[in-house]
């Protein structure tokens, strides 16, 4: 028995839809000769035109990945010196700009209270867990040790 014959346009559409992606993505890609030496490739370089977060996240989506560290590995560089406070101060003051002294609740600033929570986690979950965890840890009663006393004596106020 012999196989059906077929068009040649149904035995090329796979190669034709391989050239398609092929072509789209060597957009993306930067221009490469053989490697004959270690050298840093830019593998968002096809995205260089755009704003640097945009750049980011079009990448990310592009190729699967997560364009940024989680908070808490920006927490573990905190801890061991990678990251200073000071940093983070002037980061987050650019962020907010104009808002940054911003009251909040005549305890603390915008950008004191925001610095804050970037470098402590958040607790979140259901209602009645948030209530057991304020109960066992006393949370309402006792401040981080390493909230400076001039915010303890305000808080305390």
């Amino acid at each position: 028995m012999t196989a059906p014959a077929s068009s040649p346009a149904i035995e090329n559409a796979p190669l034709d839809q391989l050239r398609q992606i092929v072509d789209r993505s060597a957009g993306l890609l930067p221009a490469q000769g053989p490697i004959t030496a270690f050298v840093f490739l830019n593998t968002l370089q096809g995205l260089e035109d755009l704003p640097f977060d945009e750049g980011m996240q079009r990448g990310a989506r592009l190729f699967g990945c997560q364009p940024y560290l989680t908070e808490e590995r920006y927490r573990e560089k905190m801890a061991r010196g990678r990251i200073r406070g000071e940093d983070l101060l002037a980061v987050t003051r650019k962020d907010l700009g104009d808002h940054a002294s911003t009251p909040i609740c005549s305890l603390n600033s915008r950008l004191e209270l925001r610095v804050a929570m970037l470098q402590y986690p958040l607790r979140f979950g259901p209602a009645e867990e948030l209530r057991w965890f304020v109960a066992e840890m006393d949370a309402l009663t006792r401040l981080h040790h390493e909230v400076p006393p001039e915010i303890r004596e305000r808080f305390v106020e």
